[in-house]
């Protein structure tokens, strides 16, 4: 992250990582518009509160960002949805989504211990498996191997119950 912020810096800063983010975005929403609008707002809250952010690793900060705002748009995606449920027999959903946290908390603590800990510093934390690699002193691809094995685990523990949970699998960071 640059010390001094100015408009040169970010303008520099937006033409090395927009098409990148914007590609990786697009992977997950497939559609050109949103993810445009992903990216955008994206950059538009970076210079915004660029005064107050204070980022190590820019690359894995973008990304994980840009992965955080795909899940927000999946989540209002769901919610929009399901507003539009007037069924006297429809779910209680916010029971739902408290039944699916309770699910994934239960999985979570049924990983070997150095699974869990290398997948909670990736998913929970934004760390890139390079940063974990780093943080534990353990080889790159073993760190890469306990993400995976801590993602196929949660696959099969909790099936494909919402678009949430494809959007946690599906967000890898290596």
């Amino acid at each position: 992250m640059p010390d001094e912020w100015n408009e040169h810096t970010f303008e520099t800063l937006y033409r090395t990582y927009w098409l990148r983010l914007y590609n990786f975005v697009l992977a997950k929403v497939h559609d050109p518009d949103t993810a445009e609008e992903i990216i955008q707002d994206l950059f538009s809250t970076l210079w915004e509160k660029r005064g107050e952010l204070r980022i190590v690793h820019l690359k894995s900060y973008l990304f994980a960002a840009a992965r955080n705002r795909v899940i927000d748009f999946y989540k209002q995606q769901l919610f929009s949805n399901l507003d539009g449920i007037d069924h006297p027999l429809a779910p209680d959903y916010p029971f739902f989504l408290d039944e699916l946290e309770t699910q994934l908390q239960q999985a979570l603590e049924q990983l070997p211990a150095k699974t869990r800990e290398i997948f909670m510093m990736n998913r929970l934390e934004g760390k890139s498996a390079g940063e974990i690699s780093a943080n534990l002193n353990l080889p790159k691809r073993t760190v890469e191997y306990h993400i995976t094995q801590g993602l196929r685990f949660l696959r099969s523990a909790l099936g494909e119950v919402t678009p949430l949970v494809l959007a946690l699998s599906s967000a890898v960071i290596f």
